[in-house]
């Protein structure tokens, strides 16, 4: 018999310690005290997130880098809760971040979204913003339409571009020094 989530209690305002105990679905992200609840995403955009989740967890396992968690809630330090559809938090760091229950307290070392036409504005402008503000070191943005993959780097000045791959090419990380990704080729396209 499977348990049932239970839904989020009606409220007006949520603070951002209540958001990172309360269990519910649909799963919510948390802004300015409000829930934002998320749609289940496109197959297309589970596959990407899939694809990229699994290529890099086993290098960052066969590295010893750290913990590469999939839509974990994430506690930014500027009080928003967000679940990022990839997490890196890096082993030096993971005892200083990571709570009892595997969620994020802090600004992790590496965030990762997937565009999809519903989400390309919060993802490219809002959710930019925030991690930018929180001095989340590295942020990769994948869009599922085109597969271009961009990483951006945490400058005082603003994010900086450093790698881009366009489809075909292979993604060379400098966040995850080492690692490579060919999305194409291994999506099949």
């Amino acid at each position: 018999m499977s348990r049932a989530t239970p839904m989020a209690p009606a409220k007006e305002h949520w603070t951002l310690e209540e958001w990172l105990q309360t269990e519910m679905e649909p799963r919510c992200e948390l802004e300015r005290g409000r829930l934002i609840p998320m749609a289940s995403p496109p197959r297309r955009h589970q596959e990407i997130v899939l694809t990229a989740a699994y290529e890099a967890r086993r290098y960052t396992i066969v590295n010893r880098l750290g913990a590469l968690l999939m839509e974990v809630d994430v506690a930014l330090p500027i009080g928003k809760g967000v679940i990022p559809d990839i997490s890196f938090v890096s082993r030096e760091r993971e005892a200083e971040l990571l709570t009892p229950d595997g969620k994020v307290r802090g600004a992790p070392d590496l965030v990762v979204e997937v565009i999809s036409p519903s989400t390309r504005t919060r993802d490219t402008v809002e959710k930019l913003r925030d991690y930018y503000e929180s001095r989340v070191p590295w942020y990769w943005l994948i869009d599922s339409e085109t597969l271009v993959i961009q990483e951006l780097q945490w400058t005082p000045e603003g994010y900086v571009i450093r790698t881009v791959a366009e489809p075909g090419e292979v993604f060379r990380s400098q966040a995850l020094a080492g690692f490579e990704l060919d999305l194409q080729a291994l999506l099949g396209e």
